[in-house]
């Protein structure tokens, strides 16, 4: 039982000393040095008269050591961390830097100070690495604990400024013993993937449950997993047992002829946040790593990474025409709301309203967005996912997309997400999105589907379309059928790797 994040990592580094922490394509660092690391830079930063107490700091860098150094040793002293993947877009990169006003920045990687205005301190990797391996002893006094913000982490912006998420001690402790407990039964002194970059919020799945349970992370830099070629050279190497990621980063796997049980026989668990896992991954998952046990997790940034999960079985993905998002986790209550009140009738559609230990503060020095979307139920902080779903009779939770991705098209409520999943059940269509095509008084006039096919014969697209039509007959509703048929190598994606569906709309709408 975690009660102190970074006194139980200081005491998991104790126990196992010799053993590797960090690994990063061939480059290893042990808890030895974890723990000797994080104490010399937060005694260096007690040191710093000019930085303000508490005040955050902003790391820049990929899939370095560095990083998670930087985020416990300045938890240790007292401040957040904000976590910026390096080559952010610069106004991006401004927009946070203008909205967390950081004092510090640790640059891992080059920091494009010429490019952005920022008046604060810069340390380079050189800088930065001399004053973590200056040892120095240090004791846990003023550590981030209970309420203190522990960690910010921007949205992915699709939509206006991106807005720093603040998230308490206590909101990623709460997660971190859900995660370590009896819901996943993940081994300890194991090894983990890590591919999500650090700015986005599931990299926590790995690399701070890693280090609680003192295992090794096998981190997968950005620029391995852009390269194909070298991305499936490295994937059997890297000896993991246990991939978190997003369904899309496990679709790109998938196309490797040596992600399977006979090169990779020490992979146990899969665990999947971040968009929705469909029945076709997974059926594809099974075929290649029969024994595999499969997680489903659900959570915005907003609510400390994840909180809800489901073990997706064989039977599951080959009869569900969509997945379920499962039960809450403890400290968790999810609800569905219809505006200002609750839903209580099974099936029944609305908003996921999420309440319990897990919620964030809010957003950071914006509290127009934070009134709006934070809120109490009977005193207990709550967020509006502005997700829809709905609870089945056994106490099941379901999403079924976005409410703002709800549509109205010759009279019928359409989910955007209920069509693509419909497509999905086509042999043919490996991935695919619809999106509305709206007339000249914005009403939407048909669907548009943007599909990744599946292998095929097909010469022309236009036999490709009436082949998947015929294949989702008595499937598919006919007002859910798209009317216009776009194939795609693949689809955009929002800073944070997700698929950027309003992106896709915009284009759409030209």
């Amino acid at each position: 039982m975690v009660n102190n994040i970074t006194k139980t990592i200081d005491q998991v580094a104790q126990m196992n000393l010799d053993r590797i922490a960090y690994n990063e394509l061939g480059i290893t660092h042990t808890y030895q040095e974890l723990l000797n690391y994080t104490n010399a830079f937060a005694s260096w930063l007690d040191q710093q008269a000019d930085l303000p107490a508490k005040s955050p700091i902003l790391y820049y860098g990929d899939h370095q050591f560095e990083m998670p150094v930087g985020f416990l040793g300045g938890a240790k002293a007292g401040h957040a961390y904000i976590p910026v993947e390096v080559g952010t877009a610069l106004p991006r990169l401004q927009s946070i830097i203008n909205t967390a006003n950081p004092r510090l920045v640790v640059a891992i990687d080059d920091f494009p100070s010429n490019d952005v205005d920022y008046d604060g301190q810069v340390l380079s990797k050189d800088e930065f690495t001399k004053i973590i391996t200056t040892p120095a002893d240090y004791r846990l006094t003023h550590e981030l604990k209970g309420d203190d913000t522990f960690y910010i982490l921007f949205t992915s912006g699709t939509t206006g400024s991106p807005k720093g998420v603040e998230v308490t001690h206590d909101n990623i402790q709460s997660f971190a013993n859900w995660m370590l407990g009896n819901r996943f039964n993940l081994p300890t002194q194991t090894n983990y993937l890590g591919q999500a970059p650090f700015s986005f919020d599931i990299s926590h799945f790995y690399w701070l449950d890693g280090f609680l349970s003192g295992s090794t992370i096998k981190a997968l830099p950005l620029h391995v997993v852009q390269n194909f070629g070298q991305l499936f050279k490295v994937l059997p190497e890297l000896d993991f047992n246990v991939f978190v990621g997003t369904p899309s980063f496990a679709d790109m796997l998938l196309l490797s002829p040596a992600f399977n049980a006979e090169h990779m026989p020490q992979l146990t668990h899969m665990v999947f946040c971040g968009e929705e896992l469909t029945p076709s991954t997974v059926k594809r998952i099974f075929t290649k790593f029969p024994d595999v046990k499969v997680f489903n997790t659900y959570g915005p940034t907003e609510a400390a990474v994840a909180i809800t999960s489901c073990e997706i079985t064989k039977e599951m993905a080959e009869t569900m025409k969509r997945l379920p998002i499962g039960y809450d986790k403890p400290g968790v209550t999810t609800s569905i709301w219809d505006g200002d009140h609750e839903i209580t009738t099974p099936g029944e559609h609305g908003e996921i309203i999420i309440t319990g230990d897990s919620v964030a503060k809010g957003y950071l020095n914006n509290p127009a967005k934070t009134a709006q979307n934070f809120f109490k139920v009977n005193g207990v902080q709550s967020y509006r996912t502005g997700d829809a779903g709905f609870i089945d009779e056994a106490g099941v939770r379901h999403i079924i997309g976005r409410m703002d991705f709800q549509i109205k098209l010759h009279g019928f409520r359409v989910e955007l997400d209920e069509v693509r999943s419909s497509l999905e059940l086509s042999p043919l269509v490996k991935q695919a999105v619809a999106v509305p095509k709206y007339d000249k008084n914005g009403k939407a006039s048909h669907l548009i589907a943007y599909v990744i096919a599946e292998p095929n014969d097909f010469e022309k697209d236009a036999d490709l379309t009436k082949a998947i039509r015929q294949s989702l007959k008595e499937k598919i509703m006919d007002y859910m059928m798209p009317t216009q048929f776009i194939y795609v190598d693949s689809f955009p994606k929002s800073a944070n790797g997700k698929i950027a569906v309003k992106q896709i709309i915009a284009e759409a709408n030209k």
